[in-house]
């Protein structure tokens, strides 16, 4: 394969350097495909790359697509295998609320609280007949002070309440991210749940949108060419020209 790769490349007069900046592939990655050297990173990358490469040299991808699965594609299926499992497996076990733990920082927080409220009743509390001295002590007492009811204005935990600033993103439903190439063509690789990546180059103006239910990963080839849009919001561009990997809803406090 990697010979054919090179006459390919040679035939159309296209040198390393510019076939890697146009199909957005790191040019060691292409010389070492052209030296049937396909073991530098996972098979689905490298699929993904092998796939982007003969689509620039304009040849006919499948042959070698299927040469490459031959080779490689034991250790795919096994992968796929095991991820089938664990997602088999997650649907039969019953998950636990996301918020308990929360839900229960929240309940130990309030019952502090009234505790709090309970003892300073009990310390304020006025005798059934105050006399001179009470009522002295009493008159000295109107300067401002907290009040006990001041209390319920105590931030509960954050993730109970939202920002006023309504910076956050909620990810209860899922996970909906949107790539636009605004600046420049891109190549872009997602896997949602843990599941097989896809793999695809947006032209400049094209966008695609990838979903996920709790986990979405993200490669990207040229980060400043292309826009987010996250749950609806757009996070705008994560920069750069080297490839990034971006994995939500871990990644999202970088844009924030």
């Amino acid at each position: 394969m990697g010979s054919y790769l090179r006459a390919a490349r040679r035939k159309r007069r296209v040198s390393i350097e510019r076939a890697a900046e146009e199909t957005r592939i790191r040019s060691d990655y292409l010389m070492r495909m052209e030296s049937d050297e396909f073991d530098f990173l996972a098979p689905a990358y490298v699929r993904g790359f092998l796939k982007t490469y003969a689509r620039f040299l304009r040849i006919a991808g499948e042959p070698l697509l299927e040469e490459f699965d031959r080779k490689w594609g034991t250790a795919r299926f096994e992968t796929q295998q095991i991820v089938a499992l664990e997602r088999h497996g997650r649907k039969h076990t019953p998950k636990e609320p996301k918020l308990s733990r929360s839900w229960t920082a929240a309940a130990v927080f309030a019952a502090g609280i009234l505790v709090v409220l309970a003892v300073i009743g009990l310390v304020t509390a006025p005798d059934d007949d105050p006399g001179p001295e009470n009522t002295r002590l009493a008159e000295s007492e109107e300067t401002p002070t907290p009040s006990p009811t001041a209390s319920a204005t105590v931030p509960s935990p954050g993730t109970l309440t939202p920002s006023p600033e309504g910076d956050a993103i909620a990810f209860a439903d899922g996970i909906e991210l949107e790539v636009i190439a605004t600046e420049a063509d891109c190549w872009v690789q997602a896997s949602a749940d843990g599941g097989e990546p896809v793999a695809q180059t947006l032209v400049q103006g094209d966008s695609v949108t990838f979903t996920a239910e709790e986990e979405l990963y993200v490669r990207l080839g040229f980060p400043a060419g292309v826009e987010l849009v996250v749950n609806g919001r757009n996070i705008g561009s994560p920069e750069g020209v080297d490839p990034i990997n971006l994995t939500f809803p871990n990644d999202i406090d970088l844009f924030l």
